[in-house]
């Protein structure tokens, strides 16, 4: 079981509830009964919503995860300075960083 507060990421939608399928959460309450099928109730801040999900739709995120998120994410804003500002050396360096 899942710790509240949990930080995890929503990876499917098997209940089609109308989850947003790559979107961030959080474990806010969780379900103690074993005849239900919703176990967790995540809060997602990107959409100010709140749903009841089974564990099988959402995967908790490391470090790991996240760190690697917000490198692509400044990698492809850097991109879209060099391309705006014409200064191709900017992806020649980043090209180069993801060689090594």
């Amino acid at each position: 079981m899942l710790q509240l507060m949990t930080r995890v990421k929503i990876i499917s939608d098997l209940l089609n509830l109308g989850l947003p399928v790559g979107k961030e959460a959080y474990i806010i309450g969780h379900n103690r009964r074993i005849d239900i099928a919703y176990q967790y109730l995540i809060r997602v801040p990107a959409l100010k919503k709140e749903f009841w999900v089974v564990a099988n739709d959402i995967k908790p995120l490391s470090d790991s995860d996240t760190s690697l998120d917000y490198s692509s994410e400044v990698n492809k804003l850097l991109i879209d300075v060099a391309l705006k500002t014409k200064q191709f050396d900017i992806i020649k360096n980043l090209k180069g960083t993801k060689e090594d």
